[in-house]
């Protein structure tokens, strides 16, 4: 391998190690992206469960509501069948 062989190979892979370096520094970057995503997704859902959380509890009252209707009904229906 002569000296001008030795020169274009060390220059080659000097040009590889930079592309990787390049690479990596790409995949930081969506890394970065998707955490910031990710992280904006956890606090979606966590105000998603939260809401459901809320409905659940409305939905209990209007259930007990609908409970004390359907007493009320029969009650009705029970003087009206007399």
């Amino acid at each position: 391998m002569t000296a001008t062989d030795l020169e274009r190979k060390v220059r080659q892979l000097d040009h590889d190690v930079s592309a990787i370096y390049t690479m990596i520094f790409d995949v930081q970057g969506t890394q970065k992206r998707h955490t910031n995503r990710f992280d904006e997704l956890q606090s979606d859902i966590v105000a998603l469960g939260q809401r459901a959380a809320g409905l659940e509890g409305r939905m209990e009252g209007l259930d007990g509501r609908m409970e004390g209707l359907e007493v009320k009904l029969d009650q009705v229906l029970e003087l009206l069948r007399r």
